[in-house]
């Protein structure tokens, strides 16, 4: 395994083959070292979204449970918050909150 050193070493020796000169490969990968360290922090923002995706249930068995609110009265003002539906998905927001 590489150590981060050694691996910035390699990157630049390939930058400076790819743009000809040292002075341009410093700058290009001080670029990318930014644009990764952007990508990097929207991607942990974004963790709670990849975790919930796992928890849901399946679409089919989401509108299941809806049509079955709706279809037995429940999906009124008063009782839509106790429905199956809700229920499961809220659990799964409270589980996994926005950062």
């Amino acid at each position: 395994m590489t150590s981060p050193n050694e691996e910035r070493a390699i990157n630049l020796r390939m930058l400076t083959e790819m743009f000809g000169s040292e002075e341009e490969a410093l700058e290009k990968y001080d670029e990318m070292v930014a644009i990764m360290e952007e990508e990097k922090v929207k991607w942990l923002a974004t963790q709670y979204q990849r975790d919930r995706r796992e928890i849901y249930p399946d679409i089919r068995e989401q509108l299941d449970m809806l049509w079955h609110a709706i279809d037995d009265g429940d999906w009124t003002a008063a009782k839509a918050k106790t429905t199956e539906f809700y229920t499961k998905i809220k659990k799964v927001k409270e589980d996994n909150p926005k950062g």
